[in-house]
């Protein structure tokens, strides 16, 4: 499996992976109108803020000189993406994503996680002063479906912990998706 950045390229399997997704945890399947306009969305900056795990498999790609895949690349499995929310109690990075239900159990979910983690501690770097002057915390924020199993898994190895009391309607989210914090 490899996590990258998300392309252009890249929409039509991603809205596959979000419709497949959202359906099987229960939650509101997005037309490929409003995916377009998602990745479309400058204060998206869907190039640098939404990355994609595919399905590579290095020991059945053909290997070419230095170590570099000859163009080969494999389907993409899933996706996360990440954005901020500054508030009266903190700043909040909030990441959002899926992995194809077939696939998960096989760290891809994980993998997608770190990646987005390293890229909120860059993003914070932007505005940790500004914090710390105000005296208010950094929160690196997750939203899972509820359904999901391996949420809590997933959320305990990332030092992420439920947020019982915080609506998910003020993170951007619908019913049917647990939220998760941690500061950063």
């Amino acid at each position: 499996m490899r996590v990258r950045n998300f392309r252009e390229e890249d929409a039509p399997a991603l809205l596959a992976v979000r419709q497949i997704a959202n359906t099987y945890d229960g939650l509101p399947v997005p037309t490929e109108a409003e995916n377009l306009a998602w990745l479309q969305d400058p204060q998206i900056a869907a190039s640098e803020n939404i990355f994609v795990i595919t399905d590579d498999d290095d020991e059945l790609q053909t290997w070419g000189q230095a170590g570099t895949l000859e163009g080969i690349e494999g389907l993409i499995i899933g996706y996360t993406w990440i954005h901020m929310l500054c508030e009266v109690d903190g700043y909040h990075l909030l990441c959002e994503g899926a992995v194809l239900p077939v696939e998960r159990g096989r760290n891809a979910g994980r993998a997608l996680l770190v990646s987005v983690l390293n890229r909120a501690r860059y993003l914070a770097e932007d505005f940790e002063f500004e914090a710390e002057s105000a005296d208010v915390p950094i929160y690196f924020e997750v939203l899972f479906p509820a359904r999901a199993n391996a949420a809590s898994r997933l959320a305990t190895k990332c030092e992420l912990k439920r947020v019982e009391d915080a609506t998910v309607k003020e993170r951007g989210g619908t019913s049917g998706v647990d939220l998760y914090r941690r500061v950063l």
